[in-house]
């Protein structure tokens, strides 16, 4: 009876540490494997994921802005949210289209704006408008460009350009808040 207890507790650790060191199920393989990987440009964008605080140029010098960024659609979208739980909350929904960074702007303004990569380099990245858009750029106003500059891993610079009987650039100045 004794030597049956001891058989017994034996298989049960020898199969507790096969279950251990046992390979992921097939679902975990399965999600791990479905994380897209983008352009160079679009995974930099990933790594916004988090929080930003710092102030705009836009209305008074120095006004306090939030932007959000969540990685979302299996790794193969960002979202950014400007001024979340604001009246002037607005949302850009970054992606790579044909294997090259693309964004859609939904604008206070009633329009979404398509830009795509323009030109990019170690520490900026630069989005201008994209042809085929559902309204003409001439006669409303919208969001025409935006061009952000990576000061660090933690702060950054924005500079939105915005047509409408000529230019007027927005800049926002961020710092990673978590």
């Amino acid at each position: 009876m004794k030597n049956l207890l001891n058989i017994t507790i034996a298989f049960i650790f020898l199969f507790l540490i096969g279950v251990s060191n046992a390979k992921p199920d097939e679902t975990q393989v399965k999600n791990e494997a479905t994380q897209y990987t983008g352009s160079k440009e679009f995974e930099r964008i990933k790594t916004l994921a988090g929080t930003w605080e710092g102030t705009s140029s836009m209305g008074e010098k120095g006004e306090k802005v939030s932007v959000k960024y969540q990685v979302t659609s299996g790794g193969s979208a960002v979202v950014e949210t400007l001024f979340p739980d604001t009246p002037h909350e607005m949302v850009s929904v970054y992606d790579d289209e044909t294997g090259k960074l693309s964004m859609t702007h939904y604008c206070m303004l009633k329009n979404h704006p398509d830009m795509v990569l323009k030109s990019a380099d170690e520490n900026t990245i630069n989005l201008d408008f994209a042809d085929g858009q559902a309204f003409d750029p001439t006669k409303e106003p919208h969001m025409h460009s935006l061009s952000i500059s990576f000061k660090n891993k933690d702060n950054m610079i924005q500079k939105w350009t915005m047509y409408e009987n000529g230019k007027e650039i927005a800049t926002f100045t961020l710092s990673r808040a978590h």
